[in-house]
Formats: C-alpha cells, sequence, structure tokens
C-alpha cells in the first residue's frame, strides 16, 4: 500500500547545512531497505503559495499559507510499504520528526 508522509516544521531561510543533508542522504538510504520511494519532494516557502477555492462560482485566489501557523508543509514523501507499520516507522527516521511533525496518510487508490 502507498502512503504519503506530509512534513510539516518551522520555516527557516537558512539552507541546509553539509552535515543536515547527510542525515537526509542517510534517511533515504534506509528507507529504500524496507519501502519503495514511489516520489519525494522539498517544497518552495509557504509565502510562494497560492490558495484557490471556488465560491457562488467565482474563483477566489489568495497570496500565501492558507493556515496561520509557525509549522508548514515543507515537503513530502510517497512510499510504496508492507504496512502500516512500516510507514509509521519511516515517518519517525524522517530528519523532522524530532522538531516538527510528520503525517501519514494512506493513498486512495481507484480501480
Amino acid at each position: 500500500m502507498k502512503y504519503m508522509l506530509l512534513l510539516f516544521n518551522e520555516e527557516s531561510d537558512e539552507q541546509p547545512t553539509p552535515e543536515q543533508m547527510a542525515t537526509w542522504q542517510t534517511f533515504g538510504e534506509g528507507a529504500a531497505k524496507v519501502a519503495t520511494q514511489v516520489s519525494a519532494e522539498a517544497l518552495q516557502p509557504s509565502a510562494t503559495a497560492s490558495v484557490v477555492s471556488v465560491r457562488n462560482r467565482e474563483t477566489i485566489v489568495s497570496d500565501g499559507p492558507f493556515i496561520d501557523t509557525k509549522e508548514q508543509l515543507g515537503g513530502f514523501y510517497v512510499f510504496d510499504c508492507e504496512n502500516l507499520d512500516i510507514a509509521l516507522e519511516l515517518a519517525a527516521k524522517i530528519p523532522w520528526a524530532p522538531t516538527g511533525h510528520i503525517e501519514v496518510r494512506p493513498v486512495m487508490e481507484f480501480e
């Protein structure tokens, strides 16, 4: 089953250090041993976001994040895992888990 792991943390203008990048690389190598990575992306800062809604047939576009909070969605992984327990174990090993939070959601599969 596929699981999306949504990564939330406080935003920073600082670029990751080589040591921080190495922890992400180590995570990826470990994850490859227990699951198949389907996709993964880091996201631009929330200030670059646009929020689209339609009300009474009118399209409304707003700038910036939808939710006013310190933690923002910063990226995601999609893994094909044998079960939820493996997805949860992977989420706990993501470098942001100690300072942010990781939402784990099964991906809907349609026939």
